[in-house]
């Protein structure tokens, strides 16, 4: 079923969110620092010296920025219950951080660059924050360009790569995407592309399927222009090939909403009448529904029987004509595999697309568009990027990384 569980990353307040999410709001740094900006030695009899020493070394010297992973109240909003991060779950991603984030930067353009541009504040938090309002759950915050917080950390998991991705390796490029269009915005052209298709308000309880097919890389991409800007280079960033693809895919392709009688909607792509009463009844079983869960995308064999309107009928069992569930799938091959199963029982039709919009063409479109932006405005090659990016997320040994904090100098 539609599992609601999207995020939020924003902008001058920029917030990375999970669950029935709400906007970024804008704020800005008190031009006082709430940190001791003065020289301190470190204890070499500490618990914490050869982490505090490592951050010294490979963030504050290089980078003139102060890593915090021991929360400071006066550093978190008093609005949200949070906790701390746990040491050993902030040296992980203290490490994964630094090579998934700021060593791509840094080979690709040089170590100024981050020094100039980059955050000024890394902030630690072993919780996400819940908005009570409305169930929101924060992730990621980047404050006036210079202070980014990561939430979450107790939960983080080095061995879930889908997961890394999409709630923590994700947040950091979306961000910093965020801190660059603050500096030199990019072409507003961007911005009218979609214009029409932005729900501020309603977004998170859009299916990602559907506002692919309007252009857009995520549902949280279609609250407004300046995070679809974000989620449009986070998202080919850090999106495998294979996931890329189906973005696309999905983005091709027309959609109905099958709308259950549990009171979840479902987004899917094919259809076919179970039995000649079906078909003079005009009864579709709607097949090739798309589930997005943990902002992972999928399409599950689910088969729903829906009548005229759309709605799931009741059938005799008492399943109100849902059935299968029992695979997902997360490519693209394999989707078209299960359809060609499929249709040696029945005939399978294309759900129509109406829309009016290309998707594909749209998001190929605003991809095109922050290449050529980062390109002219930053020399920075996004395909380049991409691919270090890639790389590195594939091939990172968290041992070796821990190791350097133990034999630091």
């Amino acid at each position: 079923m539609k599992i609601n569980n999207k995020y939020i990353l924003g902008v001058a307040a920029g917030t990375l969110l999970a669950g029935s999410l709400s906007s970024c709001s804008e704020e800005k740094l008190d031009s006082n620092s709430i940190f001791k900006t003065e020289d301190t030695a470190l204890d070499p009899d500490s618990y914490t010296y050869k982490f505090d020493r490592w951050i010294q070394k490979e963030y504050t010297e290089p980078y003139n920025l102060t890593f915090i992973y021991k929360m400071e109240d006066l550093a978190t909003d008093m609005d949200y219950n949070l906790v701390p991060a746990e040491y050993d779950k902030a040296k992980e991603l203290a490490v994964l951080t630094k090579y998934l984030w700021f060593d791509v930067y840094t080979d690709l353009v040089g170590i100024d660059f981050l020094k100039q541009y980059g955050p000024k504040i890394l902030h630690l938090i072993g919780s996400t924050a819940i908005n009570p309002a409305n169930g929101t759950e924060i992730l990621g915050l980047a404050e006036g360009g210079l202070k980014v917080s990561l939430f979450r950390v107790n939960q983080f998991d080095p061995t879930d790569f889908e997961q890394l991705n999409e709630k923590y390796f994700k947040t950091m490029h979306h961000e910093f995407s965020h801190i660059l269009h603050q500096t030199k915005t990019y072409p507003k052209e961007f911005d009218l592309i979609s214009a029409d298709r932005y729900e501020p308000m309603g977004w998170q309880d859009r299916s990602g399927a559907v506002v692919a097919s309007y252009g857009c890389t995520s549902a949280y991409a279609s609250g407004q222009a300046r995070e679809d800007f974000a989620e449009t280079i986070a998202n080919y960033i850090t999106r495998t090939d294979e996931q890329w693809d189906l973005t696309l895919w999905l983005a091709s392709r027309g959609w109905q909403t099958a709308k259950l009688a549990n009171g979840l909607d479902m987004a899917c792509t094919k259809y076919y009448y179970a039995s000649a009463a079906d078909r003079a009844k005009d009864m579709k079983t709607l097949t090739g529904c798309f589930i997005e869960a943990d902002g992972v995308y999928t399409v599950t064999d689910i088969c729903i029987k829906v009548d005229a309107t759309g709605s799931a009928t009741n059938e005799s069992d008492g399943n109100y004509g849902v059935s299968g569930g029992n695979m997902t799938y997360k490519t693209v091959a394999d989707i078209e595999a299960y359809f060609q199963q499929l249709a040696t029982q029945y005939d399978l039709y294309d759900v129509a697309d109406t829309d009016n919009v290309d998707g594909k063409a749209v998001i190929l479109q605003k991809t095109s568009i922050a290449r050529n932006w980062l390109e002219s405005a930053w020399n920075l090659d996004l395909d380049e990027l991409r691919n270090e990016v890639q790389f590195r997320q594939k091939n990172f040994d968290l041992e070796a990384l821990l190791a350097e904090i133990e034999n630091v100098q």
